[in-house]
């Protein structure tokens, strides 16, 4: 809608821009204007100017300015219109009203909005206005949900009735003009209450309610309107939840539960975090976590993290202690990395939800839990750790499958190749072959390590320690004598690479057993195999060694310490994992396998 000039400059001269956006931040006076740090970007020293003879605004730091119109806009990431019409209610005036006919040219969206409008009014007046909302009124009490609460979030109650709503809507009117009834307005009739998702359709004609008897929770959009509604059972039958379907206001994957109210403490605390479900957002909200909001209990999609992106370029997921190690779900993440946006990662301890750790915790343990949140990174490689065996090279291939469509979808280079170069020190894997193998992650399918990557994961064969390993597979096999010194100190599985993990199996069998295994039997046993050049390499890496006894014992430490460190580093990743999930039995069995480690490299070193 087109306004005219003599609005606009009547809501200008009403709507002062320093009370505008002295409302919003802090201004202090400045000789004849007024400065505060600007709200658009980060700074210490105030750069942003407001001059009261000029109506407007400028900063000297990011160049941002205009008029009042403007600074609302940029403000609440609204269009031109819209902005008019905030500053035209904060103002006291009334704007010209659509006729009917305006708002028929216009879609059915305008008229969808209204009818949401007052579908909520219904559902707000049965929780506080009948018996069976008072039940519903005490459900929520139970669950922690103040009157302030309810009344903000416009929460209500839908009649156990198959026409309770149609009959309320019944003779109303979407239209009116200082209390007069637009001409032609029809009323609220049952095709636009299907339209707008409230009723359905019966078989034999007319129509019911969608919702009956269940907690109501209308879904707002960024501007405050209501776009759709969540509706909650009172008891534990199922379905739990039934949501409006999609309709001309309403796309789900495009929508956050609760952000409406908390976009100034997102911006203001740069991050939001991200809760699945209504209660999870609505308990902490009003216990003083006010830069939250809910992902609707869907996957997190694209058109989200860039609704958030708007306000914030950070991001702190909340899981439970049950989901936190679905992979799926933490897949779901890649999305905002492909914003060019951060993910932490924070898990609540094994039985608590967001809005029950609130409760009974209070608002500053969840701030302490949010606060030790870790980079995605971290988190996800920490959770496969403890999933798969990271000294097999199948499994090291299975965590890259997981661990590479991640770091492709991070658009900084720079933290790109500091990804790589982590998961190869983790995983033990060169990064030349990490970094062939990221150049085969496309978007457009999924992606699974090709077969020479995965049987090579675990070799690292320009190692020092890979080497170590060798070395010591070809002194067994040349010098039996040498095998209690290795069995003493080492074990079959201490051997990183599959390979020599293998032969060295067999060599320990065979001396158990008192058999005989010269190399070239031993290839003969194994022929056809990859192991057979294996063998043929350990015993030629050999020939020139002099003092073997003393190249015997650097290679068994090498191979020690190599693996306590690289324990180590696993450990690291299990306990900050478990400590997420809330797993105190784990974690005190992990920090005591990690002591216990620290204290047998010492001794070893002692030797």
């Amino acid at each position: 809608m087109a306004f005219s000039e003599q609005i606009l400059e009547e809501i200008q001269n009403k709507a002062d821009i320093v009370e505008i956006i002295g409302s919003y931040i802090p201004l202090r006076r400045a000789g004849r204007n007024f400065k505060a740090n600007c709200p658009f970007h980060k700074e210490k020293t105030p750069s942003f100017m407001v001059s009261p003879s000029k109506q407007i605004f400028h900063c000297f730091g990011c160049g941002a300015g205009g008029n009042v119109f403007g600074f609302v806009m940029k403000m609440e990431n609204i269009d031109f219109p819209e902005a008019v019409r905030t500053l035209a209610e904060k103002s006291g005036i009334e704007l010209p009203h659509f006729t009917r006919t305006q708002f028929e040219t216009s879609g059915y969206a305008l008229q969808i909005y209204k009818l949401n409008e007052l579908a909520a009014s219904f559902y707000a007046a049965m929780l506080s206005g009948t018996e069976a909302g008072k039940r519903a009124a005490s459900y929520l009490k139970e669950r922690g949900i103040s009157d302030e609460t309810i009344s903000k979030a416009k929460l209500g109650f839908a009649p156990d009735d198959w026409d309770g709503l149609i009959n309320f809507a019944k003779g109303k009117v979407l239209f009116e003009e200082k209390g007069k009834v637009l001409e032609g307005d029809k009323g609220v009739e049952a095709g636009l209450l299907e339209r707008a998702g409230l009723v359905l359709p019966r078989e034999g004609g007319g129509h019911y309610d969608r919702f009956r008897n269940k907690i109501i929770f209308p879904i707002f959009d960024i501007k405050n309107r209501v776009v759709a509604f969540g509706a909650r059972v009172l008891d534990n039958s199922l379905p739990k939840y039934i949501n409006s379907p999609e309709t001309e206001v309403y796309i789900k994957s495009r929508h956050l539960y609760g952000f409406n109210f908390s976009l100034q403490a997102v911006r203001e605390n740069d991050f939001c975090i991200i809760v699945e479900g209504y209660l999870d957002f609505l308990v902490p909200y009003q216990n003083g976590i006010k830069n939250i909001a809910a992902s609707l209990g869907t996957s997190l999609t694209d058109s989200q993290a860039r609704l958030i992106k708007r306000y914030t370029k950070n991001v702190v997921m909340l899981y439970d202690g049950d989901s936190a190690g679905e992979a799926a779900s933490l897949r779901g993440l890649d999305i905002f990395l492909q914003e060019g946006m951060q993910v932490r990662v924070a898990t609540l301890p094994k039985g608590f939800d967001p809005d029950s750790f609130v409760r009974n915790k209070g608002a500053g343990e969840f701030d302490s839990l949010i606060s030790g949140a870790a980079d995605l990174f971290d988190f996800k490689l920490g959770v496969l750790a403890s999933k798969y065996d990271a000294k097999r090279s199948s499994d090291k291939a299975k965590i890259c499958a997981e661990m590479l469509p991640t770091i492709a979808k991070v658009t900084d280079a720079v933290l790109k190749s500091e990804y790589v170069k982590r998961l190869g020190e983790r995983l033990q894997v060169s990064e030349a072959a990490l970094l062939s193998e990221l150049k085969k992650v496309k978007p457009d399918r999924e992606y699974e390590p090709s077969e020479e990557f995965s049987s090579s994961a675990g070799t690292g064969s320009r190692s020092p320690a890979a080497m170590a390993e060798k070395i010591i597979i070809g002194l067994m096999l040349d010098d039996p004598e040498m095998i209690p010194q290795v069995k003493e100190n080492l074990k079959s599985e201490d051997f990183a690479d599959e390979g020599t993990r293998k032969i060295a199996e067999e060599i320990f069998r065979s001396y158990g057993d008192g058999r005989s295994f010269k190399p070239a039997q031993l290839i003969n046993k194994l022929a056809g195999s990859e192991l057979t050049v294996l063998i043929a390499e350990a015993t030629s890496l050999i020939d020139d060694i002099k003092d073997r006894p003393k190249n015997l014992s650097d290679c068994i430490k090498w191979i020690r310490c190599n693996n306590a460190k690289s324990r180590l580093s696993e450990l690291q990743n299990l306990i900050k994992a478990a400590q997420m999930m809330g797993d105190e039995k784990r974690v005190t069995q992990l920090v005591s396998e990690y002591s216990g480690l620290i204290k047998c490299q010492q001794d070893f070193a002692r030797r």
